[in-house]
């Protein structure tokens, strides 16, 4: 297996982008799924819940970034593809059983947001990473 693969013209070292999506996908199935199913939906425990799961994502962006060597960026951003596809999929699921409180328009939102949030990481990662480069090469 190669250590680098191509993706939108960038090389992306695997084991760091890996390490990053792995982080983030532990906080965001751990807390997203486990604690917030212990939570109240309108209370304020829920906030709590919305604040980890984003930190969650900003520092699985900031680990890729941190250990990449170039196209922190991207490493960045590439970090939440694992956790949205891992939402989309039960959100689907929630959607055929008829939930009403998800739509389709709130799935799109909320992959923006967690796009940003990771590429946000990346951008803080390249920041003040040891193996400075160039952030988009």
């Amino acid at each position: 297996m190669q250590s680098e693969f191509l993706i939108f013209g960038h090389r992306i070292d695997r084991t760091s982008w890996l390490s990053g999506s792995i982080f983030s996908l532990i906080v965001v199935v751990g807390v997203g799924m486990v604690i917030g199913n212990l939570v109240d939906q309108n209370g304020d425990n829920s906030l709590v819940v919305t604040a980890a799961i984003s930190i969650g994502l900003v520092l699985g962006g900031f680990i890729a970034s941190w250990r990449a060597s170039r196209s922190h960026i991207v490493h960045g951003m590439l970090t939440s593809c694992p956790a949205l596809l891992i939402a989309f999929v039960f959100q689907c699921i929630r959607m055929i059983r008829g939930v009403r409180s998800v739509s389709w328009l709130s799935l799109v939102v909320v992959s923006f947001l967690a796009i940003s949030l990771a590429t946000l990481g990346g951008v803080l990662g390249g920041r003040w990473t040891p193996n400075r480069g160039s952030l988009f090469e």
